[in-house]
């Protein structure tokens, strides 16, 4: 009886412990990308490519100073830079030789509103596994500590392709009722299924209209071919740079 009160009493004292690391793993900046690619995985389909986006408004007069901070913390970075009549862009690339993922900082300077600039990182990959989280998860917690905010939102996507021998409305709909999404719009063409929708599986969520908040949308979109493809994102799929 003794040893069973005590073995109780750790189990007690454990309990705080389990639930803090159990909050943290649902609370991951990266969650939503590790619950989609666990989807495509389960139903027996590859992860096409996947994406993490960050953005951050500042004024066009800390332009140059993110330019030189990043041209001398990466000097083997490739620059690209264009212009049209509406805003300028820098693109800085960077692929170390043994990464499983590229990145890329670009800087839109905008000529309609003149003090308004936006910085974003976009980090893409096409596999998402233990090797990967593992090299990725500290620079993008390091990133988010030096340039961007500990609550800045984190915005990703998910591409999988497949034949047609798999049922892709069935699909989406296995998703959905997965991450218990309320779905708050459907748009559906003819080759075309776009969902907008809300998870409280996900801590991170933008306005949406006279309808509260999203986090989520996912669509199918038929290839002239044999082959769909599968987009989930959080919360845009379309990206706007």
């Amino acid at each position: 009886m003794k040893h069973f009160a005590i073995i109780f009493i750790i189990i007690l004292l454990l309990q705080p412990h389990l639930f803090l690391a159990a909050q943290a793993k649902r609370t991951s900046p990266v969650q939503p990308l590790n619950d989609i690619t666990d989807f495509i995985q389960d139903h027996n389909l590859e992860v096409g490519t996947w994406e993490v986006t960050m953005k951050k408004d500042i004024h066009q007069d800390e332009i140059s100073y993110y330019k030189e901070m990043l041209q001398t913390q990466y000097p083997h970075m490739t620059i690209n830079e264009t212009e049209d009549e509406k805003r300028k862009k820098f693109v800085f690339t960077y692929h170390q030789k043994n990464s499983q993922f590229v990145e890329r900082f670009i800087m839109i300077v905008s000529k309609e509103m003149q003090s308004y600039a936006q910085i974003l990182y976009v980090a893409t990959g096409d596999e998402w596994d233990e090797a990967t989280k593992s090299n990725f998860m500290p620079r993008l917690n390091q990133l988010k500590s030096a340039i961007f905010q500990e609550n800045t939102t984190i915005f990703t996507c998910v591409k999988t392709e497949y034949n047609g021998i798999i049922d892709g409305v069935l699909l989406l709909e296995k998703f959905s009722t997965r991450l218990q999404i309320e779905e708050l719009q459907i748009l559906n063409e003819e080759d075309f299924i776009s969902v907008t929708g809300l998870t409280k599986q996900w801590s991170q969520a933008i306005p949406y209209g006279d309808q509260g908040s999203m986090n989520v949308q996912f669509a199918l979109r038929e290839g002239m071919g044999a082959k769909t493809t599968l987009t989930f994102g959080t919360p845009v799929i379309t990206n706007e740079y």
